[in-house]
C-alpha cells in the first residue's frame, strides 16, 4: 500500500516526548508537554507552555534540520531590529539517548496561523505591507552564497501537483476540479530572473498573526530556506488575499511584476491552493480543505483558474 508524502516513521506521544527530552536535556527534568502540531515532515510539541520540539517524521529530514539551524543563526542578526520574530533554536540534540532521530527546540512564538484567519476579518493590505518589509530584508540578509547554476523547480513540481489534484478532484466541484486541471496544464513562462535568497516555503500555514492588530508576528518552518524564483514568496499571500495583497506587498518590498509574473504567481498559487486542498482532504483536516476550496472558489469566480493571466481587480 503507498504511504502518503507526510507518513511519519517516527510517531511520538507527549508521553514519549516527555521521557526522550528529560533524558537529553537537564533543563527538564519533568517537562509537560502537548502537541502542538503536524505538517508534512515534523510533529511538533508544547514544552512547559513555553518551548517547541520539533521532531522529524522522516529520517531524511535530519540533516535539513542541520541545515535549517545554520540559517537561522545567520539571519538572527540581520532581521533582529524588525518586528516579525523567526526562530532561534536553543537547543539542538543530534544524538538522543532514547530517539532514533535528531530534533530541535526553540522558544515558543506567539502568533495565530494565517491560514485559519479569512482574508476579511482582518486588515490584508496591513498584513501585506508588512510581509513585503520582511521580503526585502530577507532578500538583503542572503546568509548562503548564491549558486552558480540555478534551475527553475516549478515545471517539474506541476507533476506532482497535478497528481494531487487527480487523487483529491472527487473532493471538489467539478467544474472547479476541471477549470484547476486547465490551469495546471498550461507551461509556465521561463523564469529569466536571477534566484533570490528566499523563505521557501511561506505557505499562510508558516505566517503568525496577531488577528487583533492585523499584524505578523513571527515566521516559521525555514527547513526550505535558499535561492529561487523571487516570486515564490508571495505564493502563499496570493492565494490567500488575491491580486489586492500582493499589490500592497510589491512597494515595500521594492519589486515590481511584469505580466507574465503575474500569470506565473497566479497559476503557482492555483498549484498551492490544489496542494492544500488534497493535503486537507487526504489527511482529514476538513478546516484545511474547507479553506483551500475556498480560495479556489475565489479564483474561479475572478475567471483566474480558466486563465491565469486574468487580474482580480
Amino acid at each position: 500500500m503507498q504511504r502518503d508524502p507526510w507518513h511519519n516513521d517516527f510517531p511520538m506521544t507527549p508521553a514519549r516526548v516527555a521521557e526522550i527530552i528529560a533524558a537529553d536535556l537537564p533543563d527538564f527534568p519533568d517537562p509537560q508537554v502537548a502537541v502542538l502540531g503536524e505538517g508534512w515532515d515534523y510533529t511538533t510539541f508544547l514544552v512547559d507552555s513555553e518551548w517547541v520540539f520539533r521532531f522529524p517524521k522522516r529520517r531524511q529530514w535530519v540533516r535539513q534540520l542541520a541545515r535549517e539551524r545554520k540559517v537561522l543563526d545567520a539571519l538572527a542578526a540581520p532581521l533582529a531590529r524588525q518586528s516579525v520574530a523567526i526562530p532561534h533554536y536553543r537547543y539542538h540534540v543530534e544524538a538522543p539517548v532514547l530517539s532514533k532521530v535528531a530534533y530541535v527546540g526553540y522558544r515558543f512564538l506567539s502568533g495565530e496561523p494565517l491560514v485559519d484567519c479569512h482574508a476579511d476579518s482582518l486588515d490584508n493590505t496591513a498584513i501585506a505591507r508588512q510581509l513585503g518589509v520582511f521580503l526585502r530584508l530577507l532578500q538583503a540578509a542572503t546568509p548562503t552564497r548564491k549558486p552558480r547554476t540555478y534551475h527553475d523547480q516549478f515545471p517539474s513540481d506541476l507533476i506532482a501537483f497535478r497528481q494531487e489534484l487527480d487523487e483529491s478532484s472527487v473532493a471538489l466541484p467539478p467544474a472547479i476540479a476541471e477549470e484547476c486541471r486547465m490551469a495546471l496544464e498550461r507551461a509556465p513562462a521561463i523564469d529569466r530572473e536571477a534566484p533570490r535568497f528566499q523563505h521557501g516555503d511561506l505557505g499562510v500555514e508558516h505566517i503568525l498573526v496577531d488577528r487583533d492588530r492585523s499584524e505578523i508576528v513571527s515566521i516559521i518552518d525555514w527547513g526550505d530556506a535558499g535561492w529561487g524564483n523571487r516570486i515564490a514568496d508571495l505564493v502563499g499571500l496570493w492565494a490567500w488575499g488575491g491580486d489586492r495583497a500582493v499589490r500592497a506587498a510589491l512597494p515595500e518590498w521594492g519589486q515590481t511584476l511584469a505580466s507574465h509574473d503575474w500569470t506565473r504567481l497566479r497559476q503557482w498559487g492555483i498549484a498551492y491552493a490544489v496542494g492544500s486542498a488534497y493535503y486537507g482532504y487526504k489527511d482529514g483536516r476538513d478546516p484545511l480543505h474547507a479553506t483551500a476550496l475556498g480560495w479556489l472558489e475565489r479564483m474561479h469566480d475572478a475567471g483566474q483558474l480558466i486563465d491565469p493571466g486574468t487580474s482580480d481587480a
